[in-house]
């Protein structure tokens, strides 16, 4: 089983139509769909930065920019329509679109409905954008969504902003050992890869998108944290042929088929469906 497990309802996988044919293309069997910030199937030619950035990629420091799109993804995106969307699209292609719930843990509005957003659409996953919801790692509000997580069996998928959210994450993690929490793009490795091991038992890495982060750095994240903490993602819609260079970039490590095929999808058919070796 080979699973995207990064990927935004926008852009060329806005359609589900679309979002199957091209997974169909390249040989992947799932993808984990989250809204996208702006949800429409506009284009979006994110510029392959890792050329330049060789070494450590954007990183943190290009949270920046993203922030500054916060007021403008504000107004056009609504993030309970995003959600139903996504869950429809989930619906009408079962088995391929696995639905990636956004949630605000700054909103108790928001954390009290997931429950029975929950029981209705039967997400796999939580996803935060520390980008777009300014909620420190450690709050209340998240130290709630670990809770709740952990009860359903759902990993929490985090796009980090800052450093001391990568210290904040290393602490919520540590306080709720039974949740999964998947760091997006690699985000915060200096602060993971310093810390006890014994802290970071549960912290699992995606690993896109391949046209901002160099492979020097998904390199990095294998050596510290070896095969099992790895999973594929492409981020697409955001950079050209994202999810075929992602494919490409694992299947070209240094690895034994069996580690490459943990990296594919055999550690998301753990986390999120809860088949394969624990």
């Amino acid at each position: 089983m080979i699973v995207d497990g990064h990927a935004h309802s926008a852009g060329e996988f806005y359609r589900g139509e679309d979002i199957v044919r091209n997974l169909d293309e390249v040989g992947v069997d799932k993808v984990i769909l989250c809204p996208g910030p702006v949800n429409e199937p506009r284009k979006w030619p994110v510029p392959p930065l890792a050329k330049v950035f060789r070494k450590r990629g954007l990183g943190l420091a290009g949270n920046r920019l993203l922030r500054l799109t916060a007021g403008y993804v504000a107004r056009r995106t609504d993030l309970a329509e995003a959600n139903a969307y996504v869950a429809s699209l989930a619906r009408r292609y079962p088995g391929r679109i696995v639905q990636n719930y956004w949630v605000d843990p700054g909103s108790p509005a928001d954390l009290g409905g997931l429950a029975a957003r929950h029981d209705e659409w039967k997400f796999r996953s939580l996803k935060v954008h520390q980008c777009f919801q300014r909620v420190p790692s450690d709050s209340p509000g998240m130290d709630e969504l670990a809770r709740f997580a952990a009860e359903r069996g759902l990993p929490v998928f985090i796009h980090l902003y800052a450093k001391r959210d990568a210290v904040g994450l290393l602490r919520l993690a540590a306080a709720h050992p039974g949740t999964t929490f998947v760091i997006a793009h690699l985000l915060g490795l200096d602060v993971f890869a310093a810390a006890d091991r014994a802290r970071t038992t549960n912290v699992f890495f995606d690993i896109s998108p391949p046209n901002l982060n160099p492979l020097r750095l998904v390199e990095r994240a294998l050596g510290t944290f070896g095969p099992k903490r790895l999973l594929l993602g492409s981020d697409t819609p955001y950079g050209k042929d994202n999810l075929r260079m992602s494919l490409e970039r694992v299947n070209g490590l240094r690895l034994g088929d069996g580690e490459k095929a943990l990296i594919l999808g055999g550690n998301a058919g753990r986390l999120f469906f809860g088949v394969g070796p624990q």
